[in-house]
């Protein structure tokens, strides 16, 4: 990967994976006036020269967008993959031109806050938080230049603003199903508990019809089903318990997924296709292990991840069973 080059870095994610490109020996060209500012002791840092592999953050802001030759693609993406554990590959298309849209979960935000913490000083879930409240996430790191040994304290006091102090019982929640090709969202849910030291919670979310049956479970949706659902921060698992509207359980199912994240009004993760189901009388099963094996094949997953996904699948299932 030596010498390769690579430029106009812009975005939240900038500083991070700058760092990451002089680890690779990459040139940088055409930096921004603060990656200049940042990074102006790295010898292959060029004002101007021709752009291989051109990046920006997505509208959402919870990845980039790399546009470029196909051989500089992957040797970038191919160091981002080695250093990011689960990070997701889209092609996209955006007004006739061509990207890779990668997408930064649970983990591969912690990554880069590790990068960008050799270059600047950092507060603990910087991305996440740059994402919520950037400008006074910028305001609150200027102090850590002078007081280091601030950096969890000053942490903990953003998350606690910006994200937990949004979560309370009663309130409802959304929930971003993020499929590995799509954004979808899954019925509301009210908080029943919140734990804000795990942090963790507990949801009821009203069951609508839509599809006839319980995916995986293969057992029918009736009028007045509803779902207990139990999310807590960082898990690779969402447990979705349904109950009928007389309160009897109706089945289990396992969410197998990134690390769940908390955001204000919403919980976040991208679902890894596999999952585990248990009914009422016992029985246990994993689902759709080869929809897992087609986005490897595909590229939109390493597979590291997914033998990481399957690998919870089997454990969780022997817990079950057990």
């Amino acid at each position: 990967m030596k010498g390769k080059v690579f430029g106009k870095i812009r975005g939240i994610y900038a500083t991070a994976t700058t760092q990451l490109f002089t680890e690779y020996n990459f040139s940088i060209v055409q930096p921004s006036p603060e990656i200049a500012e940042r990074f102006h002791w790295y010898k292959k840092l060029y004002a101007a020269g021709p752009v291989g592999v051109s990046m920006e953050d997505t509208e959402d802001k919870q990845g980039i967008l790399l546009r470029g030759e196909a051989e500089q693609l992957e040797l970038v993406t191919k160091a981002l993959r080695e250093r990011l554990p689960d990070m997701i590959i889209r092609k996209r298309k955006y007004e006739q031109i061509d990207y890779l849209d990668l997408e930064f979960p649970y983990l591969s935000k912690l990554a880069l806050d590790e990068l960008r913490s050799r270059a600047l000083p950092t507060v603990r879930n910087h991305h996440r938080l740059r994402i919520i409240a950037s400008e006074y996430v910028d305001l609150m790191e200027k102090q850590l230049a002078r007081y280091p040994e601030r950096r969890e304290s000053i942490g903990d006091t953003l998350e606690k603003r910006f994200i937990l102090d949004n979560f309370e019982k009663g309130k409802v929640l959304d929930i971003d199903h993020v499929k590995l090709d799509e954004v979808i969202s899954l019925s509301k849910g009210e908080i029943m508990e919140f734990d804000s030291d795990q942090p963790s919670l507990t949801l009821k979310r009203i069951i609508h019809n839509g599809r006839s049956k319980y995916d995986g479970l293969d057992i029918p949706k009736e009028e007045g089903d509803y779902a207990i659902t139990r999310a807590k921060e960082g898990d690779w698992t969402l447990k979705h318990t349904y109950y009928s509207k007389a309160d009897e359980p109706k089945g289990e199912y396992y969410n197998i997924n990134t690390p769940i994240e908390f955001y204000p009004g919403k919980i976040r993760y991208v679902d890894l296709e596999i999952d585990v189901v248990r009914w009422v009388d016992g029985r246990v099963a994993i689902r759709d292990r080869e929809k897992l094996a087609k986005h490897v094949e595909a590229g939109r997953i390493s597979d590291e991840l997914a033998k990481k996904a399957l690998s919870m699948a089997e454990e969780l299932k022997m817990k079950l069973e057990d």
